[in-house]
């Protein structure tokens, strides 16, 4: 039945993956190949590299910025990032204009291959390794064939170290959220379904004025799994367990959609105002949440926007 389905409706657990390559000289001289992957839901197009204006430091993730049809747009080393020795000569490099948390940014690619139709549930959450060589850059990897693994990387990491999700606009979230509060009776209970550990922290600090008990869950499955725990250990309820869902789209196992959908379409649940919190952006996205029933859509980290949506469902 799966193979019938349209596996990019909404809901039913899939995506679309650009294959992109970052190419790394090993110390004994020779060259690895490291397979990445990107939602292509977060990718406005991929081009040659242009001529980019530098901007001369060592120090910076930026390797530059590029005028795109009169926007000027930053473009990040990706193998800076991943702290990568790159390979002399490399010919194939292209540059994957994203745009997430409503800002248009540029990765340096060293090639890109193609386009993968793949299910969540086969994103798995970084090995141990993985996170011992990579630390939070890694969110989840697949597992192509018997010797090659995809890592999908955390592009939230990334603009938190260029300063987009600066200490200044979490305080503006915190803020809001505490002038919110004066003007409710009572805080709430909010479970949380993130696979990044910066979107978490993020989260967690920008809600606590508004928040009673902050549950954190790391993907879709097990955010469903914890409902149906609490449900259980609250004697068949939900009532003063769960006031408010947050909830990432992108993450292993179960994405957002699909969590959402099981939550709207199960009697025991419904009720509960679900709120889409995600670095996708566009109108396409926001009629896929409310296709499923999500009750609010934000974008990743608007201050404002994300608190007062709180705070209208307390």
């Amino acid at each position: 039945m799966e193979d019938k389905i349209d596996i990019l409706q909404v809901g039913t657990n899939q995506m679309e993956l650009v294959d992109f390559r970052m190419y790394e000289q090993k110390p004994d001289g020779s060259i690895y190949e490291g397979i990445y992957g990107i939602n292509i839901a977060k990718v406005k197009e991929i081009i040659k590299y242009p001529n980019v204006i530098k901007i001369p430091s060592k120090e910076s993730l930026l390797d530059g910025i590029y005028n795109l049809r009169g926007e000027v747009v930053p473009i990040v080393s990706l193998a800076k990032w991943l702290n990568i020795k790159e390979p002399e000569g490399i010919t194939s490099k292209k540059i994957i204009i994203t745009i997430f948390n409503n800002i248009t940014v540029g990765f340096i690619v060293h090639d890109a291959k193609r386009i993968r139709r793949v299910s969540w549930r086969f994103v798995k959450p970084p090995s141990e390794v993985l996170v011992h060589q990579y630390g939070n850059k890694i969110v989840g990897t697949i597992n192509l064939d018997e010797e090659h693994v995809m890592l999908i990387l955390d592009f939230e990491s990334i603009c938190e170290e260029l300063g987009i999700f600066s200490e200044e606009n979490i305080k503006s979230m915190q803020d809001v959220a505490i002038m919110e509060s004066k003007n409710k009776s009572r805080k709430v209970k909010i479970l949380i379904a993130d696979d990044s550990s910066t979107a978490r922290k993020i989260i967690k600090t920008a809600i606590t004025p508004l928040a009673e008990e902050i549950i954190e869950t790391k993907d879709g499955q097990e955010a469903w799994d914890m409902l149906n725990k609490l449900y259980k250990d609250n004697q068949n309820s939900l009532d003063g367990v769960v006031d408010i869902i947050i909830t990432d789209v992108e993450m292993p196992n179960m994405d957002g959609y699909r969590f959402t959908k099981l939550v709207k379409e199960d009697e025991r649940f419904r009720n509960i105002p679900v709120i889409m919190n995600t670095s996708l952006s566009g109108n396409a996205n926001i009629q896929k949440a409310k296709d499923i029933g999500v009750d609010d859509f934000c974008t990743k980290f608007i201050a404002e926007e994300f608190t007062k949506t709180i705070a209208k469902y307390m």
